[in-house]
């Protein structure tokens, strides 16, 4: 089976398809975000849910070993507060902030019930055979992409573009997050819910995209199956900053959003 890690006592090794489409010498966003969800998860007790997690990635996270701790800020009965941090060299270059809620069965009225099901373009593709990896979706800039966890996930488009600013589409991760392990539900979305900014990506010009700073995941139910449904949109000013949004689901309906903020950056160049 695949993998995004290997791990050597307290150290997590990327391996190569932890690769970014920025460049050859970075990892994924959504392989370090994973990373720290995966520690976050692991201070959650049965019956609590984590309902945001906010992770902010201020400087490029190396394709070398990885350290990654998680602590405790607050806990109640029905709450939990907690923190990660990733590391290289005992250097922080990332931190994850989530919220853990307890769930409970009720009654929800009718006129507050998430429609069942996807939207009709993600459910017109649910039974599309997949193709892997985003080189093979139109690309409005001819771009060339270094080989990564981005052109080895499978999907199932409905609605994708490279570079236009908006994209649907069905993704799965083709890999375990760490060795030795299976990757919970929770791990696997936040893994994957750093494709928003991809596949919403805008191009500027032949050499200027978006790349974003962080993510905010808000899940109020964890996915059913392994591929997520992603409906991403790019919104930008005449600044340089953007916003990525996206809606998340499953076969079963909506489980969730995404945000993200981004900033102009040069694109890959071959």
């Amino acid at each position: 089976m695949a993998v995004l890690f290997e791990r050597e006592d307290a150290q997590f090794l990327p391996t190569e398809l932890c690769a970014s489409p920025w460049g050859p010498f970075t990892i994924h966003g959504g392989a370090s975000i994973g990373l720290l969800a995966w520690a976050i998860e692991r201070q959650v007790p049965e019956g609590m849910l984590v309902t945001r997690l906010t992770a902010d990635l201020f400087r490029p996270v190396p394709r070398e070993p990885l350290q990654v701790a998680a602590r405790l800020v607050r806990q109640s009965r029905r709450l939990r507060l907690l923190e990660a941090s990733l590391y290289r060299d005992g250097e922080e270059i990332g931190r994850a902030s989530a919220l853990a809620l307890a769930t409970a069965e009720v009654v929800i009225p009718a006129a507050a019930r998430i429609p069942a099901g996807p939207p009709p373009a993600l459910r017109e593709a649910w039974s599309r055979p997949p193709v892997v990896g985003v080189h093979r979706i139109p690309n409005r800039e001819n771009r060339e992409f270094p080989p990564g966890l981005h052109t080895r996930v499978p999907l199932k488009p409905a609605l994708l573009e490279m570079g236009s600013g908006r994209g649907t589409t069905w993704v799965r991760l083709p890999a375990e997050l760490i060795a030795g392990e299976a990757t919970s539900p929770f791990v696997r979305v936040a893994t994957l819910a750093d494709f928003s900014n991809g596949f919403a990506q805008l191009y500027l010009d032949s050499g200027t995209g978006f790349i974003n700073a962080d993510l905010t995941l808000n899940l109020h139910r964890l996915p059913d199956g392994d591929w997520l449904g992603i409906d991403a949109i790019t919104r930008a000013q005449p600044n340089g900053i953007a916003i990525a949004e996206a809606e998340l689901y499953d076969e079963a309906g909506l489980i969730g959003r995404v945000s993200q903020s981004n900033l102009t950056m040069a694109t890959f160049g071959g």
